[in-house]
């Protein structure tokens, strides 16, 4: 079980996996465009080296920013390995 402040961080696999079961709730609820045409944002602990393994799932489709959006070098540093995924 992972929860902000824990230090505890999915693997991409463990991440990707929990988006894919967002997405198939989302599509047994409200059908399969409605979860198709979503965006399932990963929101732990995202940082420069580990953007690039999280946007590489096919499941997670971008990624809520927390603390390291708060150093502009980190923040940067974040948006061009996100860039190369």
């Amino acid at each position: 079980m992972w929860a902000i402040g824990t230090g505890s961080v999915a693997t991409p696999e463990q991440a990707n996996d929990a988006h894919a079961i967002i997405r198939r709730e989302v599509a047994a609820h409200l059908g399969t465009p409605c979860a198709s045409g979503m965006r399932i944002l990963y929101g732990g602990s995202v940082k420069a080296d580990n953007v690039a393994s999280l946007m590489s799932q096919p499941e997670i489709d971008g990624a809520l920013v927390g603390g390291a959006s708060l150093n502009a070098k980190s923040f940067a540093e974040i948006v061009h390995n996100a860039a190369g995924a």
